[in-house]
Order: structure tokens, then C-alpha cells, then sequence
């Protein structure tokens, strides 16, 4: 049976850091963007609407910082809805950015199927159309003109090999999972699943906590008094996730980092604070600061040039090594 030890937790501490943007990420971002040699110029006075899925987590309220702050910067009139996870209203959002004749639409889709119609109007119209952080089923050109994000399956395949070399392929997992029916959750759902193939891990308990950090405290605290002393690892599908399930694993005395090791995805600064204080074993990063390539992206398009159908943003995996807060939003 695991030792259990209560131990104390900075919850206000870490909650309040979550929804800190870091300055060193921000000025990372605007130098890359600068260094592109892009005239930028050409957004000034533009009508940009964006469209977010759900600013219910501190990654989404971070990628929406980024937007609206990088807007001002660059004299965009900036128009933001928020669809509070509900699809058919982004749905309706979108329609109603087309009706309201913004000259482009960048867009954070809550899931892959829901939004094609309203997003080929948006196309029909001669609206460009930037998916950030999440595809949908279509392609580009139809339902949209360029995706920019991470490489989900990736992320996931770095946390999972951390699990089999912390554990040596050997280990009880529970896996929270975010929104169902999103790009991120399939694919980190995948990413993950065929990585720990062949090996001796076992996933023991896998729920669905939508990203949230409560959700998931809540979610962990059933697992944990149904399969507490059988937990080895927690794989989130965000880092809000995990610092929920560390919260509910301390609260059951138990020692997270020791009795059960907890990773996540997304690399916020409280998730680098937690992995310095040993609490979460390690996290890969998912930048949410969309705002410099959202509109070099756009300035491209308003200066004539040709965009991929898919940008995709470099990560890392960070852990006890290589952990900074100052690296975290």
C-alpha cells in the first residue's frame, strides 16, 4: 500500500500564476514576428474578428490576451466573441462576424464537426479564414485558408515516453481527458495511447474533465477513492487538468511526485513551478500566444502572398532539467 502524507498546497498561489502571460514568452513571440521581415503595416485599420471557443481556462484567456493586445498594437479594429463551449453558438458567432463584413476571421474551433457551414460562408464571402490551436474536418481553400497549431500527437508521445522511461515501461495509468470531439483531445488521446503500446503500463481509469482545472480535482477525487492505491501516473490533456488532479491527490494524503506521478500539456507557469517543486513529473508546451503569427499570417495574405494550408508551431517537453517559470504564460 502507498504512503500516504498530507502535505500542503499554494492553491491561490498557483491558480493566480496560471493567468499570468509570461513578458520573456510575449516578447519571444513579437521578436519572431518582427524578424520575419513582413510588412505589418498593411493591418492598420483592418477589421479582424475572432472568434473563441470557450475563454473558460487560463490558456484560452491567455490566447485571447494575445489577440486582443497584438490587435491594439497594430491598429486592428478588433472583434471578439466567445462561444462558452457551445458549438452551435460559435457557429452562430461566426455567422454573425460574416454579417457584420470583417475583413478577416481568425478562429478557435471548440470541436472538428459544427462549424463548416458558417466557416464556408465566412470563404464564400471573401473572408479569410485563420484556424489557430484546433482544426476541423475540411481543407483548405473551402472551409478555410490556413491552420496554424501544435503538433498534438506529438506532445502526446513525449509525455508517454517520459512515463515509460520514469517507470521503465512499467505502471498504472489514469488519463483526463479534455473536450470531446476537439482536435487536441483526439489527437493527444492518440498520441498517447499508441505510444505506451507494447510497453507494461495499463491504463486503469480514463474521464473526461473538458480542460478545466475544478472538473478534474473533482474527477480525480472519485479515481482516487475508488483506485488510489493502484495510480502510478496522470496524463492530462492540459496542464489546467493537471494542477487540478494534484489538488485532489494532496487533499487524499497522498504525495504527488512520489505515490503518483502527474504530467500535462500546455507548459503554463504555474506547471513550471509545480515540476520545480517535484508536484508534476513533467509538461510539453502549447504556446496559446497566437497573436504575432495570427496576423503576420493575415499581413501576408493583405500583401498578396501565399500561405501554407498548415502552419505548425514548434514545442518542447519540459521537466525537472529544463523547467522555467519565466519560459511559462
Amino acid at each position: 500500500m502507498k504512503r500516504k502524507v498530507l502535505s500542503m498546497v499554494m492553491v491561490g498561489a498557483m491558480a493566480a500564476s496560471m493567468f499570468s502571460m509570461s513578458a520573456f514568452a510575449e516578447e519571444a513571440a513579437t521578436e519572431a514576428a518582427a524578424a520575419s521581415e513582413v510588412d505589418m503595416s498593411v493591418l492598420k485599420g483592418l477589421t479582424v474578428g475572432f472568434s473563441q471557443c470557450d475563454n473558460g481556462n487560463s490558456w484560452r484567456i491567455a490566447e485571447t490576451d494575445s489577440m486582443q493586445s497584438k490587435a491594439e498594437e497594430y491598429g486592428i479594429n478588433f472583434i471578439y466573441t466567445d462561444a462558452s463551449g457551445d458549438i452551435a453558438k460559435q457557429a452562430s458567432n461566426i455567422e454573425d462576424l460574416v454579417a457584420q463584413g470583417v475583413d478577416y476571421l481568425v478562429v478557435a474551433p471548440q470541436e472538428e464537426d459544427g462549424l463548416q457551414a458558417s466557416l464556408k460562408s465566412a470563404m464564400d464571402a471573401g473572408i479569410p479564414v485563420i484556424l489557430v490551436d484546433r482544426g476541423v474536418n475540411g481543407s483548405a481553400g473551402s472551409e478555410y485558408t490556413t491552420a496554424i497549431m501544435s503538433d498534438f500527437v506529438w506532445e502526446a508521445e513525449q509525455v508517454a515516453n517520459k512515463f515509460i522511461e520514469d517507470g521503465g515501461g512499467k505502471g498504472n495509468i489514469v488519463i483526463l481527458q479534455g473536450t470531446q470531439g476537439a482536435t487536441s483531445t483526439i489527437d493527444r488521446q492518440e498520441g498517447f495511447v499508441n505510444a505506451i503500446e507494447g510497453t507494461e503500463m495499463k491504463v486503469i481509469a480514463d474521464q473526461v474533465a473538458d480542460y478545466v482545472m475544478d472538473k478534474a480535482q473533482e474527477v480525480m477525487e472519485n479515481i482516487l477513492q475508488a483506485q488510489g492505491d493502484e495510480i502510478d501516473y496522470v496524463f492530462c490533456h492540459n496542464d489546467d487538468m493537471a494542477l487540478g488532479a494534484i489538488q485532489a491527490i494532496e487533499a487524499a494524503g497522498y504525495t504527488p511526485g512520489e505515490d503518483i506521478k502527474v504530467a500535462g500539456i500546455d507548459g503554463p507557469a504555474a506547471a513550471m513551478e509545480a515540476i520545480l517543486a517535484g508536484k508534476e513529473l513533467c509538461s510539453c508546451s502549447c504556446s496559446p500566444l497566437f497573436g504575432p503569427i495570427a496576423y503576420e499570417t493575415i499581413a501576408k495574405i493583405a500583401n498578396g502572398e501565399e500561405v501554407p494550408a498548415e502552419i505548425k508551431n514548434a514545442d518542447t517537453l519540459y521537466d525537472i532539467n529544463n523547467a522555467d517559470v519565466a519560459l511559462g504564460f
